[in-house]
């Protein structure tokens, strides 16, 4: 027999298919430059300390949308709300169903910062005791299934909010950089788009700053 939450989370994305006509786009960007980055960042911590491809991933995120506001907030009867604050939503998956509490005001969070406030973020759902503008305040989402190894995948969107990222695993993968075979980590990520709030040209240039802040991870240290 499905659970309470279960059930909730049926009507929810029942209505989200129904009522808020999705885009999809994927980019695979090579973020071995971002992956060293944490390699060198973890040597030697403790592992509270350290930080995890998902704290890049809601790092780099924030920080492109603080250039795209247009994909931070609600869709509502009266149109596009956008929110000043950036509230990103982490799926974390429980024995009952999957939950997206909101990591609150992100868009100014060092990247120890944002790892920190994840670990405690995912600790309390676990335990049940998040805040309740935790359960209610997110405005994206972001969803990982990379450590299951799942390549890529497709997420829907969690409505008020008008989009969600879909993060795959990051894989281990030959390339040819200026005629010279090398490994490459490339993953999958997917933007599901409201496209009564935005339209794939948009979200084609949201997604594209979030690869460039993944590929160039000194701003994300920084």
């Amino acid at each position: 027999m499905a659970t309470a939450m279960r059930q909730a989370i049926a009507r929810h994305m029942t209505y989200s298919k129904q009522h808020i006509p999705h885009y999809y786009l994927t980019m695979r960007p090579d973020v071995s430059a971002a992956m060293q980055w944490r390699n060198e960042w973890n040597i030697g911590r403790e592992k509270d300390d350290t930080i995890s491809v998902n704290d890049l991933m809601v790092k780099a995120t924030a920080l492109a949308l603080t250039k795209h506001p247009e994909f931070n907030g609600f869709y509502r009867e009266d149109g596009f709300q956008p929110q000043p604050q950036i509230n990103l939503g982490i799926a974390i998956a429980l024995p009952d169903g999957l939950i997206a509490p909101a990591l609150l005001d992100c868009g100014a969070l060092s990247m120890a910062e944002i790892a920190q406030r994840s670990r405690d973020l995912v600790a309390r759902a676990r335990k049940g005791v998040l805040k309740a503008d935790e359960y209610t305040a997110a405005t994206f989402t972001i969803t990982n299934l990379g450590m299951y190894h799942v390549e890529s995948f497709t997420a829907i969107i969690v409505p008020p909010q008008v989009a969600i990222l879909a993060v795959g695993s990051v894989e281990e993968a030959p390339a040819m950089r200026d005629g010279v075979l090398t490994a490459a980590h490339p993953v999958a990520l997917t933007l599901s788009g409201d496209h009564r709030a935005t339209d794939g040209a948009e979200g084609a240039r949201f997604l594209g700053d979030i690869v460039e802040y993944l590929q160039h991870p000194a701003q994300l240290f920084g």
